[in-house]
């Protein structure tokens, strides 16, 4: 049974590093086929269906599994609060060029809902740690809201700042922003 788990994930890591690699080339989603993807990590279409539906879904689970690996250092953080969003903005740094070739041509709106949704679980996490639950709606539309803020703010730096700006500082932004203040 252990073989075949390490066989799947080293599939599905070839097919998300493949696409990873096409849409830093096409610097678009839009422009990255299926087959293309098969290619580049030398599988054929059929093992491709086996493991994923569409290249969106590849996708997907390419960011869902760096939202957890965020999360993990977020959650290991033990500097001040208003540096604690640094890991998450040095990290969006290292993924700006992938995040641009979904915005170009607008991107596929259901991958960055389900990337705020699933960053919602990880505030929800950091506000009440150990603690997720559905059924807690106070702490849940406060998660929303601030993985809503943040992924605004995202896309905002990616875009139009086009990641200049260091994490550290864009770290401090969000805090202040989250606690209430503008900043310059």
């Amino acid at each position: 049974m252990v073989p075949r788990n390490r066989s799947v994930r080293r599939t599905k890591a070839a097919l998300q590093s493949a696409l990873v690699d096409l849409l830093l080339e096409q610097k678009n989603i839009q422009a990255v086929t299926v087959q293309a993807i098969c290619d580049r990590a030398d599988i054929s279409r059929s093992t491709f269906y086996l493991h994923f539906e569409n290249k969106d879904e590849v996708l997907s689970s390419y960011l869902l599994q760096m939202i957890g690996r965020v999360h993990d250092a977020l959650r290991a953080w033990t500097g001040s609060d208003d540096s604690r969003w640094t890991v998450y903005f040095a990290h969006i740094a290292h993924i700006a060029p992938i995040l641009s070739s979904l915005t170009s041509d607008g991107g596929p709106h259901a991958i960055l809902s389900r990337y705020e949704r699933q960053f919602a679980v990880v505030m929800q996490d950091l506000v009440l740690p150990g603690r997720i639950s559905n059924l807690d709606h106070t702490v849940s539309y406060q998660a929303h809201y601030f993985s809503g803020g943040l992924l605004s703010l995202t896309w905002w730096w990616v875009e139009q700042d086009q990641c200049a700006t260091p994490a550290q500082e864009m770290s401090r932004r969000y805090h202040a922003l989250c606690s209430g203040h503008l900043c310059p």
